[in-house]
């Protein structure tokens, strides 16, 4: 079940998998599972043309994938979203380029202990297609390492 709406326990959860905390005014979108939250994306910093996003994933889907995406195209009207990535953190900088994200620059020190890496996506990159349903079986690689824009 996808679950979309601005709701603190899934910032919460986000948030606590990649050490940042969430001030409003954000969105959330959420796969739940079993009533249990097992990947959740945190939308924040809409500037018209593109959103911040926040991932953290113990499992990642395409259906999620899609929705985020859909949401951030379709509802909010963005033609990219932008990422956040510790420079350290490989998973999430692989689970990026294969959500067809492109590497755009590093910001010396952003997490204190840790440079970042910036990426972005535009709508026609997504490789996944935004309204192609034929591709749900296949799953990108994840390990429960999250990405978002503060620890991919």
């Amino acid at each position: 079940m996808i679950v979309s709406e601005p709701r603190v326990d899934i910032a919460a959860w986000v948030g606590g998998k990649i050490g940042v905390s969430f001030q409003p005014p954000y969105t959330a979108l959420a796969h739940v599972d079993r009533g249990q939250i097992i990947a959740g994306y945190v939308f924040n910093v809409w500037t018209e043309h593109d959103v911040e996003v926040s991932l953290a994933a113990d499992r990642l889907s395409i259906t999620l994938m899609r929705a985020a995406f859909r949401y951030v195209v379709d509802q909010l009207g963005c033609r990219r979203a932008t990422f956040r990535t510790r420079a350290d953190n490989a998973a999430a900088q692989k689970a990026l380029d294969r959500l067809g994200a492109r590497l755009e620059g590093r910001q010396a020190a952003y997490f204190s202990d840790c440079d970042a890496l910036l990426y972005g996506i535009l709508k026609e990159d997504f490789p996944y297609g935004l309204h192609a349903e034929s591709a749900e079986s296949a799953r990108p690689d994840t390990d429960g390492s999250g990405t978002d824009r503060h620890q991919c």
